[in-house]
């Protein structure tokens, strides 16, 4: 392995010849000087080996996969910031913050007093040249990635929407039980036109999909509803990811932008919910590990330290190994 990876750095090396020839003159001249009897084929192979320890050395240097990581805000994503290597830096999103006092009444009777908290919403990212995937990892937030590639794939195939129809308001009257009213008109047969034209060769038991209601401003006008009918999987849609580690997949229609994942602190939340006095820079950090995969198959991984300040401005700092 390790003479492979030596003969590519070696074959990669075009030196000049005035280098080769000024650095053959000098070992020749030193060599007879202070051993008269040294061949010239041992100084030929004292140039080699010097040409390929600078070389291989360069040529290392110069293939070492890097990248750069940024952060920008939900509503102004043209607004980067660049995440330094040298300092900490206060991130566009990511802002904590404590709200309005509130109370509730328990199963118990008891009254519990809270506080409404609030997240400013944001992605980071990366940025670098022959980009396969990036994986992201934290500890005690949460990571979430939309694959909206993905989606439309999986759209055009057929694999997410039935059918999409439209039904009076005063049939399905808004409340809590919007899906049991729906569920029994389609037990009774008040849909038999959408089974005959969408369900053919597919399930007509309800439970198996997914129903939701919607409206447009025009339909709220006009008093009715619009359903969609989707496919229900077992594990979710692949192409949303929710959880401490996500990966996102490079796709040329969508660039750099393929990477950028959003991050909560769910965990800070709870914690300026309680009804108790707090200083944001006291709450838990949370430690980012980004491991960039390359097209040549080598990786590259960085480590962050997300914290807030007294502010509550999310600050993120590079861990140096």
């Amino acid at each position: 392995m390790f003479r492979k990876m030596y003969k590519e750095d070696f074959d990669s090396i075009t030196p000049d010849p005035d280098v080769i020839d000024n650095l053959s003159e000098k070992l020749k001249s030193h060599a007879s000087k202070k051993y008269p009897r040294i061949g010239k084929h041992l100084i030929a192979a004292a140039v080699v080996v010097c040409l390929l320890m600078s070389g291989g050395l360069m040529t290392r240097s110069f293939h070492e996969p890097s990248f750069a990581m940024v952060a920008f805000a939900d509503h102004n994503s043209d607004d980067k910031v660049y995440i330094d290597e040298s300092s900490s830096v206060v991130l566009p999103f990511g802002k904590i913050s404590r709200g309005e006092k509130h109370s509730y009444i328990d199963k118990h009777g008891k009254t519990v007093c809270g506080n409404d908290s609030g997240f400013e919403h944001g992605s980071i990212s990366i940025e670098g040249e022959g980009i396969s995937s990036v994986t992201y990892a934290c500890k005690m937030g949460e990571f979430s990635y939309y694959d909206s590639v993905m989606k439309k794939q999986m759209e055009d195939e057929g694999k997410i929407k039935v059918c999409d129809f439209t039904v009076p308001v005063k049939i399905i009257p808004p409340g809590n039980d919007m899906d049991a009213t729906f569920e029994r008109l389609w037990n009774e047969g008040y849909f038999d036109d959408i089974k005959k034209e969408y369900f053919q060769d597919k399930s007509t038991d309800i439970s198996d999909y997914q129903v939701q209601f919607g409206q447009t401003g025009e339909q709220i006008e006009k008093g009715i509803w619009r359903v969609e009918i989707s496919h229900k999987l077992e594990n979710g849609y692949p192409f949303i990811q929710r959880g401490k580690e996500i990966t996102a997949t490079f796709y040329e229609e969508r660039g750099m932008k393929s990477f950028d994942a959003h991050w909560s602190p769910r965990y800070a939340l709870d914690i300026v919910s309680e009804d108790k006095p707090i200083d944001f820079a006291d709450l838990p950090s949370d430690d980012i590990t980004i491991t960039v995969h390359f097209t040549n198959g080598k990786t590259a991984t960085k480590q962050l330290k997300f914290s807030f300040d007294s502010n509550g401005n999310l600050i993120a700092e590079v861990i140096k190994k």
